[in-house]
């Protein structure tokens, strides 16, 4: 197929960029990525994109002695993988469509070696803490013996034994460990219960409570000061990043931020809190070490550059770092003593930044009067008037969109789309009282927070009410078949990938791993077990409402998909088509909750090119 012009009226007389493909925003210059320097400092990982014998794409761990230059590679698919203490082994933890895990020890002096995994069987394991004192031995969750409860066991990688060091049973229910690493093979120190409290396990003491409505998201024990970096909420509504000195008692609010939750933080070599990020609009950071305020004084500018840190050496010197925008990113090798940078690897989207899209802030009120942050993606060089328009909806739901380089939002804008992502009522990060206000309102205000942003853009002069398209993700899924089926008027066409249409079916079919945060989707959706709850999931599932459906739908659906079984996308594109709608499917096969391999991942995207294209007048590549 060739590329096609844009038709719709907007675009047709104007000149858009140069045209983009798939590949030129989603892979690096030199397809390497995911660099990690060794806790010694004197070696470096990373993946780089290679083909097998059959052209299939996989990717493969490299490594490099920083000294004598050497190099070796590791064969198989690995793609994310973890320095072990040593500096001379690798942990790698896939997690299988079916929702299985294993765990792989890679030997950087025997990288040719074949290699055996542990937990080759039906568990799914939680990596809790890599032991820094103790290259052994590392803490592991899994739920080896039934399905819904995971232990807590040490486990020696060099025996393959594994130790039971917690327990779960049903009156105790345990969100998570705080590891006291100090000790040679690490010890229990605390427990997380009812996402909010931290009991001490020696003695049974509560040592922290988040309040009524609150969470503790993370906690880590800092053995020399004795004290408790917590990430939480302090009888507040924001997570703040929080010091708890545990001899006095006292609490510090180390670093907060008014409008929404601290994201996350890094530790220094000591377990100090050395780094936090926020995320009101673009990134916010602050530092308490001065190495790394030195990082942020090279590579951070709020609204320009933010920082993503992927390692450091044991003696916060040596880093590994992304360095993003909203138009790519650059890894660097970055050494705060010699005060050096090396450009490691960076976004082939470098070679066409004049073409490329800003990724702008915006904010608006819902029509009940609720604050809604979100983001804007307009088409470069061209007049953001009355364009046809793609409402991006992220997945989770407890999820968000961020500032920073997103190829989906720059390719749909390098076709001559605006491009509206909203951070909706029950989106995470904004604090209690926000993500509370979406429980229960699936398809109701979580979903009138949608329309009012497009709304929002018709006001402003940008979008085009009559070329509206939703698409969106698992919940972004949902959220668009919600769209096509309860406000039909509103959109010109829809993408669901791997989306839910029938909230009971999803209920029946909970995967096992997840049983343990059934609290959350019962937040969202009501008591599994509530028969009022059953009537209200009926007329929140949009299979129950297909006859509604005016416009086109693109329906894209993994086979292996554990999460949102394809029966969620098969009987709705089912009942559609007997319906008389207007409705394509795609299957991919092997392929999971997720966009599959390279190869589907970029079929996926002609076909949403091309089905906008054909439906709200955009260009497409081919």
């Amino acid at each position: 197929m060739q590329p096609k012009e844009a038709t719709h009226q907007s675009l047709a007389n104007q000149t858009l960029p140069m045209l983009l493909d798939f590949k030129d925003l989603t892979t690096t210059t030199n397809g390497t990525h995911s660099y990690q320097i060794s806790p010694d400092g004197k070696k470096l990982a990373w993946l780089k994109d290679s083909f097998d014998n059959n052209g299939n794409p996989y990717t493969a761990l490299h490594f490099k002695n920083l000294a004598t230059v050497e190099t070796g590679k590791f064969d198989g698919w690995i793609s994310f993988f973890e320095w072990m203490p040593d500096s001379r082994n690798l942990i790698y933890v896939p997690n299988f469509d079916d929702m299985k895990s294993k765990i792989f020890f890679l030997d950087t002096e025997h990288p040719t070696r074949h290699i055996k995994p542990f937990y080759d069987g039906n568990n799914q394991v939680y990596v809790v803490d890599i032991l820094k004192n103790d290259p052994d031995n590392i803490i592991v969750r899994h739920n080896g013996t039934d399905p819904k409860v995971f232990n807590l066991y040490r486990l020696n990688i060099k025996t393959k034994q594994e130790t039971l060091l917690f327990e779960i049973d049903d009156k105790l229910a345990i969100d998570g460990f705080i590891i006291n690493n100090s000790v040679k093979s690490g010890s229990v120190f605390a427990y997380i219960k009812n996402k909010k409290e931290i009991y001490q396990l020696s003695t049974g003491k509560l040592l922290f409570d988040a309040g009524e409505n609150g969470k503790v998201s993370h906690a880590m024990l800092n053995h020399k000061k004795n004290t408790l970096s917590i990430l939480a909420n302090n009888e507040t509504d924001k997570i703040q990043l929080l010091e708890l000195d545990l001899t006095t008692n006292n609490i510090t609010t180390l670093y907060a931020n008014d409008r929404v939750d601290v994201d996350l933080y890094y530790s220094d070599n000591n377990l100090n809190p050395a780094i936090a990020f926020s995320y009101p609009d673009y990134q916010e950071a602050k530092a308490f070490h001065p190495a790394y305020q030195k990082l942020l004084d090279k590579f951070y500018s709020k609204g320009k550059n933010s920082v993503l840190i992927f390692s450091r050496d044991s003696n916060n010197e040596k880093f590994t770092l992304s360095q993003y925008n909203d138009h790519g990113f650059k890894i660097y090798r970055y050494d705060t003593v010699t005060d050096k940078k090396e450009l490691l690897s960076q976004s082939k989207s470098h070679y066409y930044t004049q073409y490329l899209a800003h990724q702008k802030p915006i904010q608006f009120t819902s029509r009940d009067g609720l604050n809604i942050n979100g983001y804007l993606t307009l088409p470069n060089s061209i007049k953001a008037k009355q364009l046809p328009t793609v409402l991006l909806v992220h997945g989770g739901p407890h999820a968000r969109d961020y500032w920073g380089f997103n190829t989906e939002a720059q390719l749909l804008a390098n076709r001559g789309y605006a491009v509206i992502q909203v951070n909706f009522r029950g989106s995470a990060g904004y604090g209690y009282d926000f993500i509370s206000a979406g429980y229960g309102e699936f398809s109701k205000a979580m979903h009138n927070d949608l329309i009012d942003g497009i709304d929002w853009a018709v006001k402003q002069g940008i979008s085009d009410p009559n070329n509206i398209a939703i698409m969106g993700a698992s919940y972004g899924g949902y959220a668009t078949l919600v769209g096509m089926t309860l406000t039909p008027d509103k959109f010109a066409c829809g993408v669901d990938i791997f989306g839910m249409s029938d909230l009971e079916l999803m209920i029946n079919n909970f995967p096992e791993p997840w049983k343990r945060h059934e609290d959350i989707w019962q937040n969202y959706i009501g008591d599994f077990n509530d028969p009022k709850m059953k009537q209200q999931r009926s007329q929140q599932s949009p299979i129950n409402f297909v006859n509604n459906m005016k416009a086109p739908l693109l329906v894209i659906q993994g086979e292996d998909d554990a999460v949102v079984i394809p029966e969620q996308s098969r009987r709705f594109v089912e009942a559609a088509k007997k319906a008389g709608k207007d409705v394509q499917y795609w299957e991919m096969n092997n392929t999971g909750h997720h966009y599959g391999t390279p190869t589907q991942t970029k079929k996926l995207a002609r076909k949403v090119d091309n089905f906008l294209s054909q439906c709200i007048g955009g260009r497409s590549a081919e």
